[in-house]
């Protein structure tokens, strides 16, 4: 099953960092004022960052709805960044829906090696007895954020291109501890897609020459370690049909307790489902999710 995203040809989201304006020992400046070679310095096997994304996307018109999606959870690095994850997401619709949001149930996915492995969420009730997750590749079977990041500051390629073009620092508030800086400016779908392994994960296919120069704005609050400790970025997408619609997402996502250790390992096999397995069509009230996507 392929992933699709709410765009037409797609979306984004973006990160970035800052020169250091406290002062640090001799010894840690060279690293500490380089946000690409502070960010390097964290791959290291075992250890990792915890983030907290909040998403919001909004769609204007006659009709105006609102979905909410939470991420938390653990991305543990290797030596050439992100190698495995552990997010739980939580989504919430309008109450105005008219009918139990069964396909936004909360949903515990974990990646290893490339493969993603999924409880809970819309095909929770499609498993066979006995399995309580679901193997799926590049994440595609997870139920994903609604206004997902598109513009990731843990790729050094990315924050690389965001810091070329970003404004001057100006104080940022203090967050995990740390009194922060923050840059701001915005890279196109495009670009993203050019540069950045998760923007095209995202897109699935290459932005189309009218949707390339969609504009993704971008904040980024960097630390005294120049690392990373939010990123908030947005973006409009016009979607027309059968009606004109605006549709604005927005992601802020924050980034705690580097060098965190972990050990994140892929689900025992005896309780893992593939997708060829699922129970799909059946149609008794204990599946009432995958009931509601079929329709």
């Amino acid at each position: 099953m392929r992933r699709t995203t709410a765009v037409l040809t797609g979306a984004a989201v973006a990160a970035l960092a800052i020169p250091l304006l406290v002062a640090a020992p001799a010894n840690a400046r060279s690293t500490a004022a380089d946000p690409v070679a502070a960010l390097k310095g964290q791959f290291r096997a075992g250890h990792g960052v915890k983030i907290t994304e909040r998403a919001k996307l909004v769609g204007d018109g006659g009709n105006p709805r609102t979905v909410y999606g939470r991420v938390r959870g653990v991305l543990e690095f290797g030596p050439s960044g992100v190698v495995a994850s552990d997010l739980t997401s939580s989504f919430e619709l309008p109450a105005s829906e008219g009918r139990a949001p069964e396909p936004f149930a909360p949903s515990r996915t974990v990646t290893v090696k490339g493969t993603s492995y999924t409880q809970g969420g819309v095909y929770a009730g499609a498993l066979p007895e006995g399995k309580k997750w679901l193997r799926g590749r590049d994440d595609a079977l997870a139920m994903v954020n609604p206004a997902q990041k598109l513009f990731d500051p843990l790729e050094p390629a990315t924050l690389r291109a965001a810091l070329a073009r970003a404004t001057p620092a100006r104080p940022g508030g203090t967050l995990d501890g740390t009194r922060t800086v923050v840059r701001s400016g915005s890279l196109t779908l495009g670009e993203l897609y050019r540069i950045s392994p998760t923007a095209r994960a995202v897109l699935g296919s290459k932005p189309s020459a009218k949707s390339a120069p969609l504009r993704v704005s971008w904040r980024l609050y960097l630390g005294a370690d120049q690392l990373p400790r939010r990123v908030v970025s947005s973006y409009v997408q016009s979607i027309r049909g059968l009606t004109s619609v605006d549709v604005t997402y927005l992601n802020d996502t924050e980034y705690g307790g580097w060098g965190v250790r972990s050990a994140i390992k892929a689900p025992p096999a005896a309780e893992v489902a593939d997708f060829d397995e699922l129970k799909i069509g059946d149609t008794d009230p204990g599946n009432p999710g995958l009931n509601l996507f079929l329709d």
